[in-house]
């Protein structure tokens, strides 16, 4: 099974206009909502093993090496999902490099398998991601709409959601390679 989608494409994308007194972040700062979808060349059980191995703090850092270090804080109750265990909530604490600097954060997580994903990173300067991800099976691998938001200190709101389809672009990449591997793993250790 190949995984190699060609040359990297940007998620389609939305913009969804609201009035900035409507949408204020952590610190203060305005939030630029955003939309995208796009069809993830897995299908929908193999994405929830990838998504089962973000859970842990030691896989994330494997799949995603900006993730410098990070620790679970709290979790809520379990749900099963095809024989793994997720937590419905998560609070983590992660320090994730960011142009080449360590940056603090704290992300919490509300996931529901087998159709949402969602998590709210925030720093200590009062930026903020919320991202919520639904997932539904679809010809060629599971279509993942995205509803976001974002407010990053000191940039543009325009800039800040570039920057961000820029990172999710990047993460797609590194979740492929990493599905990849665990194919390769599972197919050796028949």
């Amino acid at each position: 099974m190949s995984f190699d989608r060609g040359p990297t494409r940007d998620r389609r994308s939305k913009a969804i206009h609201l009035p900035r007194s409507l949408k204020v972040g952590f610190g203060g700062f305005p939030l630029k909502a955003f939309q995208m979808e796009d069809v993830f060349p897995l299908s929908l059980d193999e994405l929830w093993n990838l998504l089962h191995a973000h859970v842990d703090e030691g896989r994330l850092r494997e799949i995603h090496p900006r993730f410098l270090s990070g620790q679970s804080i709290r979790e809520g109750d379990i749900v099963e999902f095809h024989g793994l265990s997720y937590p419905r909530e998560k609070v983590a604490e992660r320090v994730i490099r960011i142009g080449g600097r360590p940056s603090k954060s704290t992300w919490t997580y509300r996931i529901e398998p087998p159709t949402r994903y969602a998590y709210e990173v925030v720093f200590p300067n009062g930026s903020m991601l919320r991202i919520d991800n639904s997932y539904s099976s679809t010809e060629g691998g599971t279509l993942v709409k995205t509803s976001g938001e974002v407010s990053l200190k000191q940039v543009p709101s325009f800039l800040a959601v570039g920057i961000v389809k820029r990172s999710f672009n990047r993460s797609d990449r590194e979740d492929l390679a990493f599905a990849r591997r665990m194919v390769r793993s599972n197919e050796r250790s028949r």
